[in-house]
């Protein structure tokens, strides 16, 4: 009885689990560039039941068979699907289309997105909503404070001459970055970055999120009915249990 106690238990975890990752996947369905989340669980290794004790039997343990003793979260990765082109027009929204990321210049390092959702600095310069400046292959890009463009190689022009042009660099493996907040990614393995070859920028556009709010909803309604069935034997071996513990008390 206890182990099935443990079975439902662990398997209420992971079920909450499950839909704290569904939850901030739909609040993001709106995030420009938000890539979403999804939880692999699996089975705790099985442990070998014998039976012992038998005073027929001496020094010979007899298998009885196998026993769970729940599951666990074995993985929360991040699907890197790209999500589809919205047109804004606005010149410095830019767009991501293969596999590729935008190189930002942070105080604490370089770090990467696919949120293209870009403004101009009051000195000229292209950087991120929260004020960070946006990488080139030779460092931060000036723009000014009129019209530019960006070709879909990256190259960025004003008034007929070449400002710079934007770092859009991938990686071998993208199960290795590691979300930080703000839609940005850090390289956590330390992997080799590299020039994104095949990918093109889009200016004028946004990457939207690559949440699908309607298999998002279907997923929460099922993890919903998998924790209540898993509540409603939790308590019904509890209640089970508090008749044993009653009838020994009587005895």
């Amino acid at each position: 009885m206890l182990r099935s106690l443990y079975l439902a238990a662990t398997g209420m975890m992971v079920q909450r689990k499950k839909m704290d990752v569904l939850t901030n996947n739909i609040a993001n369905v709106e995030t420009t560039g938000y890539k979403k989340d999804r939880l692999l669980s699996r089975s705790f290794r099985d442990m070998m039941i014998e039976r012992t004790g038998d005073p027929y039997i001496v020094s010979i343990l007899t298998e009885i068979g196998p026993q769970n003793t729940g599951i666990h979260v074995d993985e929360i990765y991040t699907d890197f699907a790209n999500g589809s082109m919205e047109e804004t027009g606005r010149l410095s929204d830019l767009a991501l289309q293969g596999s590729g990321y935008f190189v930002v210049s942070t105080a604490a390092g370089e770090r990467y997105t696919r949120d293209g959702s870009f403004t101009v600095s009051t000195d000229g310069y292209l950087v991120t909503a929260d004020g960070n400046p946006v990488m080139g292959t030779n460092g931060r890009i000036k723009v000014g404070t009129g019209k530019f463009t960006v070709d879909a190689q990256g190259n960025v022009t004003v008034n007929g001459a070449t400002a710079g042009k934007l770092r859009v660099v991938s990686f071998a493996d993208e199960g290795g970055l590691r979300k930080i907040g703000n839609n940005l990614y850090i390289n956590y393995t330390n992997q080799a970055v590299g020039t994104a070859a095949g990918c093109t920028v889009k200016q004028g556009f946004l990457e939207s999120s690559n949440v699908d709010i309607v298999r998002e909803m279907v997923d929460m309604m099922e993890v919903s009915r998998t924790y209540e069935t898993n509540q409603r034997m939790v308590k019904m071996l509890d209640e089970s249990l508090g008749k044993a513990v009653n009838e020994v008390g009587r005895l």
